[in-house]
């Protein structure tokens, strides 16, 4: 059929499903497209999908004289960083709270025993951790302030517990686990997935760990990304063992080792076994700056 002869409401449906960038293009194509695709309704939709906003302001909070000036305002003003981090990060700022007092970061460190990292602190000055008001909550989201990502139907969001709610769940966790009341240990971020895990900073080394499933029996935690796996990634994609890829506009790399060897072997109760040298996990790169954001947070 040709597009001069469809109707608007038959192109806004098309170009509402496209991306910003495909629009873009589109609108090149002819005069009619070129219409269609600036209607200001489309792209209310794009910044309301991308950026979070229901009017059109500039980065510094200034009025735009449309939609589409607002989006082009944005994409201008944050050209230096991958598009896909700016939108995560605009859409994030809904969640966060309004920072704490620095009496009340005294009063928690006073209640719980211990110091926290002068990063940590500034962090609550700033932000109070998060909170999630859509549907589902916090297991519904993706936008938690340490990490959050997704691979196949996995669902990960790791958010930022407000200061008040890390203490009482130090409290509570320490009570039942076992650990000494004097433990340099905080619980400061948890993840609502198919249970709830709880990250604690232990705030003498500044490393977070995550409590395994034998949390509540043995007080089991391990480092979120020890060292030597930041060491394997990092040197596997210097030998051309993992590789970067793209495929439409996504990031992304494929921990089935494209180098060999691909497999190595070992042997336990007297059976040799084959083993993959690598998580057989295609990842995004959101989820690899979750894991270098593990190893720092704060």
């Amino acid at each position: 059929m040709d597009l001069e002869a469809m109707g608007d409401l038959v192109l806004h449906t098309i170009l509402s499903n496209l991306t910003p960038k495909d629009t873009a293009i589109a609108a090149c194509v002819s005069n009619k497209l070129k219409s269609s695709a600036s209607a200001d309704i489309l792209w209310s939709k794009f910044c309301s999908q991308e950026l979070d906003l229901n009017e059109p302001i500039d980065p510094l909070g200034n009025p735009t004289p449309s939609f589409k000036a607002c989006y082009q305002a944005w994409l201008e003003a944050f050209s230096m960083y991958p598009w896909p981090l700016v939108m995560r990060v605009k859409r994030s700022e809904a969640t966060l709270c309004k920072g704490v007092s620095e009496v009340e970061i005294q009063k928690s460190e006073r209640i719980l025993k211990l110091k926290l990292p002068l990063p940590t602190r500034i962090l609550y000055r700033f932000c109070d951790g998060q909170e999630f008001k859509s549907p589902g909550g916090a297991g519904g989201s993706l936008l938690g302030l340490i990490g959050g990502y997704s691979f196949y139907t996995h669902l990960v969001n790791v958010f930022l517990l407000p200061l008040n709610v890390a203490v009482l769940k130090t409290k509570e966790i320490i009570r039942q686990i076992g650990l000494s009341s004097r433990s340099q240990y905080i619980v400061v971020a948890a993840s609502y997935t198919e249970s709830e895990k709880v990250f604690f900073l232990n705030c003498i080394t500044g490393q977070l760990h995550v409590g395994t499933v034998n949390l509540a029996t043995e007080g089991e935690m391990i480092p979120c990304v020890p060292n030597v796996l930041i060491s394997s990634v990092h040197d596997s994609n210097e030998n051309g063992m993992i590789k970067l890829r793209e495929e439409r506009g996504t990031r992304s790399i494929s921990l089935f080792p494209e180098e060999p060897p691909f497999c190595s072997t070992a042997i336990t109760n007297r059976v040799k076994c084959l083993f993959q040298r690598l998580l057989t996990l295609k990842m995004s790169v959101e989820s690899i700056h979750f894991l270098i954001q593990s190893a720092c947070p704060f």
